[in-house]
């Protein structure tokens, strides 16, 4: 049996084959729909076949100059291995994020909203549920929505989120009290990484970024990190110059 180390050269049309034993027609006998793959080589290889048999066609190694407007592009949130694109480089391109999460908890749903992920799908369903969530996105529906709709507590943390957002007076040109490492943090947090995963990304210690991350918020104004990220966002602390 050959063995792949790298991934191949992109795909030159849809039609092409991608991986061994891929299905020469996509089943169903719909159109394919198309989606970026922003994720690391083993969970591109893993999941390419699974989502091609199921009438997506998977678009990889990912390009932001190839997104187009409402493309669906699929992103693991809250881990330091794949790929070091911001998610805000996604939403500038108009791109509909589909998140993999680690679980389906509401910790993990709540993190999917704060990512502005249209969908998530837990990691461990995502061979089975990805490419129905890949075509609820590209039609235009929103299945986090539906979730957090039978979630009371992600439902509750989330309107919290809002609500809060929502009454502190908008400061317009509102001056970051950041520094450039601890707004490379945020960014982090925003995206849903744990201490641990910050501090593999920055090459610094767990207790290091817990003690730095506790500073951060304490210049901020809160210990909340859903809130610090909902801030930064408002006023525009995580945009890249």
């Amino acid at each position: 049996m050959a063995v792949f180390t790298e991934l191949p050269a992109k795909r030159a049309s849809p039609q092409s084959p991608m991986l061994p034993g891929m299905p020469a027609e996509v089943s169903g006998g719909r159109a394919p729909v198309r989606a970026h793959l922003a994720l690391d080589t083993g969970r591109t290889w893993a999941l390419s076949a699974h989502l091609y048999a199921l009438g997506v066609d998977p678009i990889w190694p990912v390009d932001l100059d190839a997104i187009e407007q409402d493309d669906p592009v699929i992103a693991r949130i809250g881990t330091a291995a794949d790929l070091e694109i911001p998610l805000t480089a996604f939403h500038a391109a108009g791109a509909r994020l589909i998140a993999i999460v680690v679980d389906d908890s509401d910790e993990a749903l709540i993190a999917a909203v704060v990512a502005g992920a249209w969908a998530a799908v837990a990691e461990g369903d995502a061979h089975v549920d990805l490419a129905g969530a890949v075509r609820d996105v590209s039609e235009g529906r929103c299945p986090l929505l539906s979730a957090l709709s039978s979630r009371t507590g992600a439902a509750s943390a989330v309107l919290t989120m809002l609500r809060e957002a929502r009454s502190r007076p908008t400061v317009p040109g509102r001056p970051s009290p950041l520094t450039d490492r601890e707004t490379r943090m945020l960014r982090l947090v925003s995206e849903g990484l744990t201490n641990q995963e910050i501090a593999q990304r920055i090459g610094r210690s767990e207790q290091t970024v817990k003690n730095n991350l506790s500073r951060m918020f304490e210049k901020i104004g809160t210990r909340s990190r859903v809130r610090a990220t909902t801030m930064a966002l408002e006023f525009g602390w995580l945009l890249e110059e």
